[in-house]
């Protein structure tokens, strides 16, 4: 009985430490985030994703708008393939962005940082 009780709880400690590291890896992105604004065109139609601190995402695509825990998926998700960086490119986000959105016209990225820096990258394809 004690074996059992002992696995039980490394079973227990497991579960614990694993979903603590998958919340933390995918909140990566956004600790460094104080506001964001994305917004692309593909094949005219405008998509566009939103985040402010501390909890409030909405994504549009053309004229449809959702917010909450949706919204919240779309935005961490573009964020997680874009990895925002002071030190990337406009041609660093280009690249990214064509394998998401093949059809890809123009995009612009609007970033201020958790130390209120604003950074920008805009670009015609």
């Amino acid at each position: 009985m004690k074996n059992v009780s002992r696995m039980i709880f490394f079973t227990i400690v497991f579960m614990l430490i694993q979903s603590l590291s998958v919340h933390a890896a995918s909140g990566t992105e956004l600790m460094n985030c104080f506001s964001v604004r994305i917004t692309i065109v593909e094949n005219e139609l405008e998509h566009e994703w939103e985040f402010d601190n501390p909890n409030r995402y909405e994504y549009e695509k053309g004229n449809t708008v959702i917010k909450g825990e949706k919204a919240k998926a779309e935005v961490t998700s573009l964020l997680k393939e874009l990895q925002l960086s002071e030190k990337k490119t406009k041609e660093d986000y280009a690249i990214i962005l064509k394998h998401k959105f093949p059809e890809l016209e123009q995009f612009e990225i609007h970033w201020m940082n958790r130390d209120s820096e604003r950074f920008v990258w805009k670009m015609s394809i």
